[in-house]
């Protein structure tokens, strides 16, 4: 099974098991780090943001991580020459926002859909399904 399929039926199944759906999903990398810029794969959908963490040695270290739409405040995504820098800002459970920024290559060798959710974040349309 490639990678987006196993992640695509594992946000299904999480979103299912929490009594929720999605009609889309929008996948990138990203990393908290110039060098590991993709140790995160973002998962886009209209109930919210997604996050699969992994480690580049063991991908069998795998966590992922929910943060419901209503809870982010901003995301945005600056172009810079050799990587992009994705700034978000989120809500957590205290209420406090907390902020986090990634960095995102313009394009991944074999993902087309990297490329895409690029896309729909500098047209500021992330989270609508068209």
């Amino acid at each position: 099974m490639a990678m987006k399929d196993q992640i695509e039926t594992e946000v299904n199944q999480y979103l299912a098991d929490n009594g929720m759906s999605t009609s889309f999903q929008r996948l990138m990398y990203a990393g908290p780090l110039m060098r590991t810029r993709h140790s995160l794969v973002l998962v886009f959908t209209e109930v919210g943001l997604i996050t699969f963490s992994f480690s580049i040695v063991s991908k069998s270290e795998t966590h992922m991580y929910f943060l419901p739409k209503d809870k982010i405040r901003a995301i945005r995504l600056d172009k810079k020459r050799f990587v992009h820098k994705l700034a978000m800002e989120a809500e957590n459970e205290e209420g406090q926002v907390e902020r986090a920024q990634y960095f995102v290559s313009k394009r991944v060798f074999g993902r087309p859909w990297h490329t895409e959710t690029l896309s729909y974040l500098f047209e500021k349309k992330i989270f609508s399904p068209i």
